[in-house]
């Protein structure tokens, strides 16, 4: 495992959203359990994650407390770019197509306008950060990691 910049300074703005996402690490234990009772475990996709997350309200499809943002997986129509980039990658992705969604959105879609990018992930591979790191080296990307259950940290 390679060493994350881990403190470096984190942008005053993101900062509501970081502690929506360290709500949000209960949604994987409610998904396998209901009511003390073990069900059959599925799955998470980062679709589901997000879907659990709008639906107890502690995000919406493009805001977070007022904040801008777009998200990954989309959901409906596309809004306006924003400033910050919300990654959702579950135990079903395949996580270098979210990194690759990831720089399409910043490099191409809303290239010069998405300055932060966060990943919300139930995995993560170094390998393949490393792999495509350089790419959010040239967009100018502020990388922001919420693995889940565990502290977020700036990797970039």
């Amino acid at each position: 495992m390679f060493e994350y910049e881990r403190f470096r300074e984190i942008p005053k703005i993101i900062e509501p959203i970081l502690r929506a996402l360290e709500v949000l690490d209960d949604i994987k234990k409610e998904e396998f359990y209901y009511g003390g009772r073990h069900l059959t475990p599925r799955r998470l996709t980062g679709r589901i994650l997000l879907l659990n997350a709008i639906k107890r309200k502690l995000i919406g499809q493009r805001s977070i407390d007022g904040i801008p943002i777009n998200v990954i997986p989309p959901i409906g129509e596309p809004g306006p770019c924003a400033d910050i980039l919300l990654v959702f990658i579950g135990e079903a992705d395949s996580f270098e197509l979210r990194v690759l969604e990831a720089i399409e959105h910043c490099g191409v879609l809303c290239h010069g306008k998405t300055r932060c990018v966060i990943f919300y992930a139930l995995k993560w591979d170094d390998a393949i950060w490393k792999k495509h790191e350089q790419s959010f080296k040239i967009i100018n990307a502020v990388v922001i990691l919420k693995p889940f259950g565990r502290p977020f940290t700036r990797i970039l």
